[in-house]
């Protein structure tokens, strides 16, 4: 069956006015056939009785079936015993192409009225943020920001998810909390204590569905529009659209092989009211903040009653010596950093949950904004997921994946040396999903290009930088793939550049 043919059922059917003079049998027929010229009834669609629609407009059931025998006369619906009134699957023959143009034809002939929308929506239209990515791109190989869902233990998360649902009781369908669930909270507490040193109260984690919506409230509470926020520069696209889309003056911070350059962040704009970092494993080039560089941030903070907000991007993969402990963990922190963690990365994307640990004067003003926006996170999802946590599944879930990521990690670097030397060197992986690298000979349009003739997906590092100005370049993810795939469509692309006529210089 194709998709423009529904087997659902309308009990109730929103009818074209009646025109002035109009018989009601008239105006029923006429209104439902034109709904299914339209394609507003779609073909196969299951209408309600007779008896049910001449009660919802209050006509004698003789007036509905009469417009109903004429419809099935002309060939517009069909019946059979038992199975009701449907719009027909083969559309009288002189009227298929008129259906197929319908839509077009209600419309008025005068344009649209361009209305005002803000500069962020012209912004988000015009521009291609790179965390909007469909399920055919996030599919290809080598795509970044993506995990291994195929790793994921669903028969342990099924049956948490039954028991669950099993033991619902009427009051829980009504439960909802802003601040998320206590046992999913105090999980949550107790996994950053030990994975990432931090001394946080359950009391003080508020459960969101990403890190992108704790950011769009945290800075709907801090700052004013025009305030100075600083974002890293190459930095996630992501949060520079919700910087922009909270009116902030976005000011760019460059970031070396330590970090973001701080003392240029101070010297740019020594009063912003917030610092947006990846301190841990910055997005994207991978690399850590430096042990001097956190200090001053902190100092900056505390001097100049700033916040910091800590995306513990990928931390949690980490395959060389100890993971990072988080910016938050050190004792300068207190009241100013927010730390954002997610488990879309971790575990699964659809899952759409995160988390923030907040300094405590932000908790309560948090907590009411998510009451008065999103209202709360998945609570079905949050009570699995304290489960999952609790039980032991997500440490032994995280260790193996660390493991695999790891062994994923070295065949890519290693193979991307034997075999695209000429095309691209690509930073150590230390740590992560994905891994930025240099293009050698090669303009970014050029290298997507000859990859996306491969099947092969990659972003262009431009696409995350804004002020600084950085030699081409790409990054790509291995975490998805197997070594076998990885080395199969390295090989691919390795054959590709070897037909290649000749290099494409920039």
């Amino acid at each position: 069956m194709n998709d423009n043919v529904s087997s659902q059922v309308t009990w109730s059917l929103a009818l074209d006015a009646r025109q002035e003079g109009e018989t009601l049998q008239n105006w029923l027929y006429r209104a439902l056939r034109q709904d299914i010229l339209g394609g507003r009834l779609p073909r196969n669609h299951l209408l309600p009785g007779t008896r049910h629609l001449a009660a919802q407009y209050g006509l004698a059931r003789g007036t509905v079936q009469a417009a109903y025998n004429q419809l099935l006369s002309e060939g517009y619906l069909e019946t059979a015993k038992g199975s009701g009134t449907r719009v027909s699957l083969t559309l009288p023959h002189d009227h298929r192409a008129q259906a197929r143009r319908a839509p077009e034809s209600t419309e008025s002939t005068d344009a649209a009225p361009l209305l005002p929308t803000s500069r962020w929506a012209r912004e988000l239209v015009e521009q291609s943020p790179a965390f909007l990515l469909d399920s055919q791109s996030q599919s290809k190989p080598f795509v970044p920001h993506c995990c291994d869902v195929a790793s994921f233990p669903i028969d342990i998360w099924r049956r948490l998810h039954a028991r669950h649902l099993a033991a619902v009781q009427p009051t829980i369908l009504s439960r909802r909390t802003a601040q998320g669930s206590p046992a999913l909270r105090q999980a949550i507490a107790d996994h950053l204590a030990i994975a990432r040193g931090v001394a946080v109260s359950a009391e003080n984690i508020v459960l969101v569905s990403s890190v992108q919506q704790a950011l769009d409230i945290c800075l709907r509470l801090i700052i004013e529009p025009g305030d100075a926020v600083w974002m890293e520069d190459p930095g996630y696209t992501g949060a520079r659209q919700i910087l922009l889309g909270a009116r902030a003056n976005v000011v760019d911070v460059p970031v070396d092989e330590l970090g973001i350059v701080v003392d240029e962040g101070i010297r740019k704009a020594p009063h912003a009211r917030l610092a947006y970092v990846t301190p841990c494993r910055q997005a994207p080039m991978g690399v850590a903040l430096s042990p001097d560089r956190r200090l001053t941030l902190l100092q900056w903070a505390r001097d100049n009653g700033a916040y910091v907000f800590e995306d513990d991007y990928d931390s949690e993969y980490r395959f060389i010596a100890k993971p990072i402990p988080a910016l938050k963990s050190m004792p300068q922190a207190d009241h100013h950093v927010i730390l954002a963690g997610t488990f879309s990365k971790l575990l699964f994307p659809a899952i759409g949950l995160a988390y923030l640990a907040l300094p405590p004067q932000l908790v309560e003003p948090f907590t009411r904004a998510m009451s008065l926006t999103a209202r709360n996170a998945n609570s079905l999802a949050q009570a699995v997921l304290a489960d999952f946590m609790t039980e032991g599944h997500f440490d032994r879930h995280i260790r193996k994946m660390r493991k695999l990521y790891a062994a994923r990690a070295k065949a890519f670097e290693s193979l991307s040396r034997q075999l695209w030397a000429d095309f691209i060197e690509f930073t150590p992986i230390h740590a992560g999903l994905d891994v930025a690298g240099r293009l050698k000979g090669f303009s970014e349009p050029d290298a997507l290009a000859l990859l996306q003739n491969c099947g092969i997906g990659a972003f262009p590092l431009s696409r995350y930088t804004q002020s600084v100005v950085m030699p081409p370049g790409l990054v790509m993810g291995f975490a998805a793939h197997t070594e076998p795939q990885i080395e199969q469509k390295m090989i691919l692309v390795a054959q590709a550049l070897l037909d290649s006529s000749a290099p494409h210089r920039n």
